[in-house]
């Protein structure tokens, strides 16, 4: 049995080997494969494929390979004998995003179960590795994809999306190097149609989004968002967009406004606010008639919105006098041309057109205020200028969204 001298000696050297052991790990050369099963409902095996070697030098290299139905990827890593720190690069990567929608969908976002998705996600990239935590830049790049519902109704085509990201493993940071650029070509649902989407985003590593520019064109015509930001975790809008020469006979199709047909233009502001635990919010706003185009309007068939303070026949003896009264009662020639305004028979010439939003109700409980001063469009009436005004009283959110319904009346006087 070793003396104790022997002992110890001997504790030091394995300690020593063993020290000596880790500071130098032994060459590694190889190649390793396998299945990952992702986990969530019915998602593919994910195949991966890892080739390792070490240099003379004592460095390690090697690269990662991963591939699934929609989805190819490989990493090359160059890093110390340890694995504490290196370099990694993204050699190939892209992501065809129709497959894992539908997957993610119903966990991630159920408003989108049912969507189809197409086009192909590119990614590159690099950067380091510092004790055993990555660091670097990712581009993501997606070009002429569609995206479109046809249980709701919309689609999306032409889109195209370009980031370029930095991020911190050991920081748990995230943040847009430049503005994310966001472009859609056309966008279709049943209620209105627009085109040329431009959205320029910068992320911050607080995970707010600051929206540079927002635009849009729609209904012959242009929206712009005035800068704002957006707060990601949880998600919260509130945006001021400005109105420009928007066609009135798209606002007249998505927004019940007792009117059945408009043509012109109008310009205006309103204010949007959307959150997961509210929904949309219908902010103040106003719209006026476009001065240099003109407007004309068809009323929704309402009786009696403008003849009911008019008599049919004008009586120019008493009533008492019975068939003789009604045989001296000209009829007023004035009467059936308001009754063939009301009924959307005769066409308005618009002189003037203001619209007034007022969620939180104004002094009388309306959210929304529409006055017209107008003429028949067609000569030889004997009807001159008419104004009348049309209330919304009720949510606009819903106005908006369903039209007249819970709890939303329209008035219109």
């Amino acid at each position: 049995m070793p003396s104790a001298p022997s002992r110890i000696l001997l504790l030091a050297l394995a300690l020593g080997l063993a020290a000596s052991a880790r500071a130098q790990p032994p060459a590694l050369s190889g190649e390793l494969q396998g299945d990952f099963l992702p986990p969530f409902a019915d998602a593919p095996k994910v195949r991966w494929e890892l080739a390792l070697k070490s240099s003379p030098a004592g460095r390690r290299e090697g690269s990662l390979g991963v591939s699934a139905p929609g989805l190819r990827a490989e990493v090359a890593v160059e890093t110390d004998a340890g694995f504490a720190s290196g370099a990694w690069r993204i050699s190939a990567a892209e992501v065809e995003p129709g497959p894992w929608l539908a997957l993610l969908a119903p966990q991630l976002a159920p408003a989108l179960v049912g969507a189809e998705v197409t086009g192909t996600l590119r990614l590159s990239g690099e950067g380091t590795v510092l004790q055993g935590q990555p660091a670097g830049r990712i581009a993501v790049e997606w070009r002429d994809g569609t995206v479109k519902h046809t249980a709701q109704g919309w689609a999306l085509e032409g889109v195209a999306f370009a980031g370029d990201f930095t991020f911190d493993a050991a920081a748990k940071t995230w943040s847009s190097v430049a503005p994310v650029k966001l472009m859609v070509r056309t966008i279709a649902t049943d209620r209105f149609g627009a085109r040329n989407l431009v959205l320029h985003v910068q992320l911050d590593e607080k995970l707010v989004a600051r929206v540079a520019e927002a635009t849009v064109e729609i209904a012959g015509g242009e929206i712009t968002a005035v800068p704002f930001v957006v707060p990601l975790v949880p998600p919260v809008i509130v945006v001021k967009l400005r109105l420009a020469r928007i066609g009135l006979q798209d606002v007249v199709a998505v927004v019940p406004t007792g009117l059945a047909e408009g043509r012109g233009r109008v310009d205006g502001a309103v204010e949007l606010g959307w959150s997961k635990a509210l929904g949309l919010k219908i902010g103040a706003g106003h719209l006026i008639m476009t001065p240099d185009e003109p407007m004309v309007l068809r009323l929704a068939a309402a009786p009696g919105l403008l003849s009911a303070s008019m008599p049919e026949r004008f009586a120019l003896l008493p009533a008492w006098l019975g068939p003789v009264s009604r045989w001296f009662s000209p009829v007023n020639p004035g009467f059936a041309d308001l009754v063939a305004i009301e009924l959307g028979r005769t066409a308005l010439k618009v002189d003037s057109l203001a619209v007034r939003l007022t969620p939180e109700g104004d002094a009388r409980g309306r959210s929304a205020r529409a006055t017209v001063s107008a003429r028949p469009e067609i000569a030889g009436t004997s009807i001159g200028p008419v104004s009348f005004e049309i209330d919304v009283t009720g949510p606009l959110a819903y106005v908006l969204r369903l039209g007249v319904e819970n709890g939303t009346t329209l008035k219109v006087r």
